[in-house]
């Protein structure tokens, strides 16, 4: 990649960066008039702003249908903060009492608490996230695609977006005493191979739902432009971003990010549009994106212990096997992983097909290998630049599992194959 390049795209994220100041200025010059949306909990634990923003999303869902939907809380009277927060890298994450007004339909069945998002107080951060967008594409994907996953999700209350700022009110989760939560650090710990089988069958659910869709449904369901990789007002932002991040990772880490895997990466980003042809050539499907284990949840199903998926700010357009290695490199140990890798992606595919889609194991194989480098750069990047994001032993064992799979797996070799 070369430097003018590489300089071209470093400015283009700045110029995105700024703008998201700006509007992120504006939403706090507003805010005396009432018109932005909260962004602290004490705000937003309000009977009046909750009421709202349930009518605003139930309208929203009204006319993304096109017919009447069905109230997903009833009339709030009172809430409250019980005081209880949550982990997370770039949001506010915490609960939200409820009481309900007297002979409101449906308050006997209603849940007693709601799980609540909104943005973060970091500036750095809330910056960085309204430049790139993942803040509104999570609000996209509860408006738009969260009743049609065929995997369990956090039922949507309410999903709303105004300037820089979003509010998402979900099922809580932790109401139902079957379910188990995982957070970042179970995932830097290291699943088990019976624990990971289960989760390749719900993506393989997930993924044989949506395999092979045309263009334009795609589209009406998600937009292709939240697409860091490849809509063209990020393509070669996303290429810079990862340019920028892998000699600061060399400094900060140098016994995770080796000489090889410096050169390895930059050859990469020389070809990087071979490279995305070859990962975005059809058929496609939704992929979650971020899909570690601290990103999924147990519960008891039908079937017995099932596994569903929350926190979707990276969802988009790929293969399938974009979730199955990004997953399984992230949340294995590399030992582990290496001894059961052959069975579980052989599962994965013995999964699609018990759902209609076929992917043989060969061809499986090296989509995952190829796919490797995505989350080799979801170490890197936070590594190099770690203002941007967390930077933590859960960063620092993404980074030393993904640089082992992408030498063990030979990812090098296939880009210069390509």
């Amino acid at each position: 990649m070369s430097r003018a390049s590489r300089g071209v795209g470093a400015l283009e994220l700045g110029a995105r960066s700024l703008a998201s100041l700006a509007r992120i200025g504006a939403d706090r010059l507003l805010s005396v008039t009432g018109r932005p949306l909260p962004d602290a909990p004490e705000d937003l634990a309000n009977a009046a702003t909750l009421n709202g923003l349930v009518g605003a999303h139930e309208q929203t869902a009204v006319a993304a249908a096109g017919t009447q939907a069905a109230r997903s809380l009833p009339t709030i009277a009172a809430a409250r903060l019980p005081g209880v927060e949550f982990e997370s890298s770039n949001c506010r994450n915490f609960l939200i009492e409820l009481d309900y007004a007297e002979g409101a339909e449906g308050a006997e069945a209603a849940p007693r608490t709601v799980y609540a998002k909104i943005p973060c107080r970091e500036l750095g951060t809330r910056v960085f996230a309204n430049a790139l967008g993942f803040w509104p594409l999570e609000v996209t994907f509860c408006q738009r695609l969260a009743d049609r996953i065929p995997i369990r999700v956090p039922r949507v209350h309410a999903a709303v977006q105004r300037g820089s700022r979003f509010v998402l009110l979900l099922e809580n989760l932790h109401e139902d005493p079957g379910t188990r939560l995982f957070i970042n650090r179970d995932m830097a710990a290291g699943t088990t191979p019976e624990r990971a089988e289960r989760v390749l069958r719900a993506f393989a659910r997930m993924h044989a739902h949506f395999h092979g869709m045309d263009a334009a449904s795609r589209e009406a369901l998600l937009p292709g432009r939240f697409n860091t990789y490849t809509s063209p007002r990020w393509r070669r932002v996303t290429r810079a971003l990862k340019a920028l991040a892998i000699d600061p990772a060399r400094r900060a880490a140098p016994d995770l990010v080796s000489e090889r895997l410096v050169d390895t990466c930059r050859l990469a980003l020389d070809r990087w549009d071979r490279v995305l042809e070859a990962w975005y050539a059809g058929p496609l499907t939704i992929c979650h994106g971020d899909s570690h284990l601290g990103n999924c949840f147990e519960y008891e199903g039908e079937h017995g212990l099932e596994v569903g998926m929350i926190d979707f700010q990276a969802v988009h357009w790929s293969k399938g096997m974009r979730d199955v290695q990004y997953f399984l490199i992230n949340s294995m140990e590399p030992d582990v992983l290496e001894a059961n890798e052959a069975a579980l992606i052989r599962g994965y595919c013995a999964a699609l097909a018990e759902h209609g889609v076929e992917l043989a194991y060969e061809t499986a194989f090296e989509q995952y290998r190829a796919f490797s480098y995505q989350t080799l750069m979801v170490g890197v990047v936070p590594l190099g630049l770690g203002a941007l994001t967390e930077r933590d032993e859960t960063v620092l064992a993404v980074t030393r599992r993904s640089a082992a799979a992408v030498e063990r797996l030979g990812f090098r070799d296939w880009v210069e194959g390509l």
